[in-house]
């Protein structure tokens, strides 16, 4: 699973803690050379129909709701239309992963045929990048000591990291701009002016949490 962890992380530093879209998914699989086709399992249209045909992929796209293909002259993901934004981000944050770990250096399709590896790695790189996005949506801001300390330093949200280990005694610093519950030296605290000290459990009743940088990573991964 390290490829996909290591692929997940470069994929999401680009976005600086703000959570991407579907249509950045998009532009990075341009990025990698493939095009988007979105097709339906009942009726499509001529052009559609033509290249699932020439392909012998028209029976095969029916039992999937996306799949990315390959051969020397063309990169496809194909995926169903008419899916939520949810859907679709999922499903292409999948075969990003199947792209990005090099699965198809291997086949020409994604799919059942893939092989359980593969298919546990396209999912692990999807499972990090959905979770940070789900780490970059606003939060609401506790009352109570902490929401003190937040209007004393006059800033809209706060990051906290701790000192001393993840136990229950940990100090979390508090500092402008950004959250996170790891250390002192996390590379958003370092360096701010002034953050304040709050103790783990004083700073989790008042809800808050680890910053979009560390959600789904480990300490050691996000901070080295």
């Amino acid at each position: 699973m390290k490829t996909a962890q290591r692929e997940a992380r470069a994929f999401l530093k680009q976005f600086h803690h703000r959570p991407f879209t579907v249509s950045d998914l998009v532009q990075a699989l341009q990025a990698q050379g493939f095009s988007l086709v979105t097709y339906s399992r009942l009726s499509n249209c001529k052009e559609v129909t033509t290249l699932l045909s020439s392909l012998r992929l028209f029976d095969y796209a029916a039992g999937q709701s996306a799949f990315t293909y390959q051969d020397p002259n063309l990169r496809i993901v194909f995926m169903l239309e008419n899916l939520s934004q949810e859907e679709q981000m999922i499903l292409l944050s999948h075969e990003l992963g199947h792209i990005l770990c090099r699965h198809l250096d291997q086949t020409v399709i994604t799919g059942p045929g893939t092989g359980v590896m593969q298919e546990q790695e396209a999912n692990e790189f999807a499972a990090r990048l959905m979770r940070y996005n789900k780490a970059c949506r606003p939060r609401r801001m506790a009352v109570g000591a902490a929401a003190v300390l937040l209007i004393g330093t006059g800033a809209g949200v706060l990051l906290f990291s701790s000192s001393g280990g993840a136990g229950e005694n940990a100090t979390l610093y508090l500092a402008a701009s950004v959250r996170c519950s790891q250390r002192k030296s996390h590379r958003f605290v370092g360096g701010r002016d002034n953050p304040t000290p709050l103790p783990r459990q004083q700073a989790e009743k008042a809800g808050y949490e680890p910053c979009a940088w560390c959600f789904g990573f480990g300490e050691k991964e996000a901070h080295t």
